[in-house]
């Protein structure tokens, strides 16, 4: 399909593949819609009425456990599907908030003619039931790794895939959420936020400009090879 042509060549040719058998009702009602930057695309608990596919931009899952804290636990990109694994749960309702981080242009089909199409078509089921199963194995282990490391750490994350998701042109990223904001995405308190804050900038890892974290290219690449280390470590303690 033309509309494929913009993903990745390997996204591209799953989707052909997928969609090859697709339906005349998905044909005719799936319709691609540009999607600015922080704006919320799916507020969790509203009805699962439709399936969107990411064609191109990034956009971040945000959960919100039993303890009502919300935090940003993964990010998207083109030839990512929202609002299916509710459906195939036999749930009404999306679970997770997804807002863009960049741009997103994407693909909206109604969730009752995709489902139908889904029921009458095996091969397009079983890639979709393979992909779904495979991204629930890595979303619980990445959740659970982020919400249990501690609070530097986890800081450091959130700034390394603020940098990747935005690749400034000029190399420095300054965030434009206050700290009640940051601590909401995060997932701790403005407390512990401050004080990571104030670790990572003794370190030089990150500068602060009128209250705002900046991020420059030299301090991406330090806390991205500090989190690779930390997490090896991790590993090998697990391991042994």
């Amino acid at each position: 399909m033309e509309i494929f042509k913009e993903l990745p060549l390997a996204k591209q040719t799953y989707m052909e593949v997928l969609f090859q058998n697709c339906t005349e009702e998905v044909k005719y009602y799936m319709r691609a819609m540009e999607v600015g930057e922080d704006e919320t695309l799916i507020e969790a608990g509203e009805k699962c009425s439709n399936i969107y596919i990411i064609l191109s931009g990034r956009a971040t899952g945000i959960e919100w456990p039993m303890h009502n804290q919300p935090y940003s636990f993964k990010d998207y990109g083109p030839g990512d599907f929202f609002g299916e694994i509710e459906y195939f749960a036999g749930l009404s309702n999306y679970r997770i908030s997804v807002v863009t981080a960049t741009r997103c242009r994407l693909l909206v089909i109604p969730v009752v003619y995709y489902m139908d199409w889904l029921q009458t078509d095996v091969d397009a089921l079983w890639m979709r039931t393979k992909e779904n199963t495979r991204r629930l194995v890595e979303q619980t282990s990445e959740a659970r790794k982020y919400l249990f490391i501690e609070g530097r750490e986890r800081l450091m994350m959130y700034l390394i895939r603020k940098y990747e998701q935005k690749q400034p042109a000029g190399k420095v990223l300054e965030l434009r959420q206050n700290r009640e904001q940051l601590s909401e995405e995060i997932g701790f308190s403005v407390k512990t936020l401050n004080r990571s804050i104030k670790k990572l900038k003794e370190a030089d890892l990150i500068q602060m400009q009128k209250g705002k974290v900046v991020i420059a290219e030299a301090g991406y690449l330090r806390m991205k090879e500090h989190m690779g280390n930390y997490v090896n470590d991790e590993m090998e303690q697990n391991n042994s």
